[in-house]
């Protein structure tokens, strides 16, 4: 009777519960990318095994900025070993990483303004994507002290030395924190994400990250970020990027994260990641696009051919457009017209009109400057302005620093 008694009230010892891997099937939705690491080898079509080498001289490329990893039962383990050197000594002193990548470009991440490009690297695209829904079931290390494992993202859309392109963290999690879980969202001078870090720190709901398999996912929307913790909604960021963005895996020590200790090796596991699309895509997302000088608004609601810039009420159509990608350049849909921004007949006055998608009087790229948007045309290399006051919008070569050149993009609610 004591036995049964002792066994009745005493919690029994149970062993770390996995929470097991999500079907590859997802209601409502398409499968784009599938890693499942069920090779023993890492599919170089997808990933390149190296961290930001453009950054590093070529000795420190094979050195610490080439992964460290095995592939075994399933999944990846990327590690640190107490012999693995610093990635890029010059410009980022003593971290270390082991990290693969499903994108590569020079000039790509500048986290460092000082730091040159060091060498050209061939360019990379194992996968690179806008929008959708990502998930990951990992477990994370379990060695304490400083450092951390991360699965983030990198927009790719500025190819320039500036590499204004945003930042997901949608996994960020220190070593010395095992039940939080980290999140991050910055805009880089993307002028059309966040202008400061955004983010989340906090534990999770249960479970023990470092000891058991957990899935992490987040739904990238034109207009928010969802985080989920095994299926479950978590937190909500209210902004999200608008370009293309590329996968970089690893794990690290030294950084912002803390000062490694002498536990070796460190070492994460991924199971898998996989990225779906929803089936008929995403409501497509608005802005209004506002001039830094005269702080109004292009409209096309006088149907002159010519776009013109006012105060018109965000409520109004012939104000609102919408962003669609050709051959890596935006054109610029108007919403009360269902046409494209162009200067195809070259009369210094930005028109809309209907025009084909391969005309380059209709393509454009968005450069960034001090927390505003330049908007240039492929063709003839010149910028949206306002310089003239005229009440359209013009375009030509002016510098960089003209307000009548800067533009924001504010999203329709």
């Amino acid at each position: 009777m004591l036995v049964v008694l002792l066994t009745t009230l005493m919690p029994l010892s149970v062993s770390a519960a996995d929470f097991p891997a999500n079907p590859v099937t997802k209601t409502g939705y398409t499968l784009d990318f599938q890693e499942e690491f069920n090779n023993t080898t890492l599919d170089t079509n997808k990933w390149l095994p190296y961290y930001l080498p453009h950054w590093t001289t070529p000795a420190d490329r094979e050195l610490g900025a080439k992964a460290r990893y095995t592939i075994a039962n399933g999944s990846l383990q990327e590690r640190i070993d107490a012999d693995t050197p610093a990635w890029n000594p010059t410009y980022d002193s003593t971290v270390k990483i082991s990290s693969i990548q499903t994108y590569e470009k020079d000039y790509w991440h500048k986290f460092n303004g000082s730091m040159p490009n060091n060498h050209h690297e061939a360019d990379f695209n194992g996968y690179s994507t806008m929008y959708g829904y990502f998930e990951m079931r990992a477990k994370n290390a379990n060695v304490g002290g400083g450092g951390h494992q991360a699965w983030w993202m990198v927009g790719t859309q500025d190819t320039s030395s500036a590499s204004a392109n945003s930042e997901i963290d949608i996994v960020e999690t220190f070593f010395s924190k095992p039940n939080t879980w980290r999140i991050n969202g910055y805009g880089w001078g993307d002028p059309t994400f966040l202008d400061h870090w955004e983010g989340f720190e906090d534990p999770v709901p249960y479970g023990d990250q470092s000891s058991e398999y957990h899935i992490y996912g987040m739904e990238w929307s034109p207009t928010q970020l969802k985080f989920y913790y095994d299926n479950v909604l978590y937190k909500t960021i209210n902004d999200a990027p608008n370009m293309p963005m590329g996968m970089i895996l690893g794990i690290y020590t030294d950084a912002g994260s803390g000062v490694h200790n002498n536990v070796w090796p460190k070492t994460w596991s991924v199971d898998y990641i996989r990225v779906w699309k929803p089936n008929g895509g995403y409501p497509t997302p608005y802005y209004r696009i506002k001039n830094h000088q005269t702080g109004l608004y292009m409209h096309t609601d006088n149907l002159t051919g010519k776009i013109e810039y006012g105060n018109v009420p965000a409520t109004d159509l012939g104000s609102q457009w919408s962003k669609e990608t050709t051959e890596g350049y935006t054109r610029y849909k108007n919403r009360l017209t269902g046409q494209y921004m162009h200067i195809e007949n070259l009369t210094g006055n930005v028109q809309y009109g209907t025009v084909p998608a391969t005309y380059w009087s209709s393509q454009w790229t968005e450069d960034a400057v001090s927390g505003y948007t330049r908007i240039k045309n492929r063709w003839n290399s010149t910028f949206m302005h306002t310089e003239d006051n005229t009440g359209y919008v013009q375009y030509g070569s002016v510098p960089t620093t003209y307000w009548t050149s800067q533009w924001t993009f504010e999203p329709v609610s």
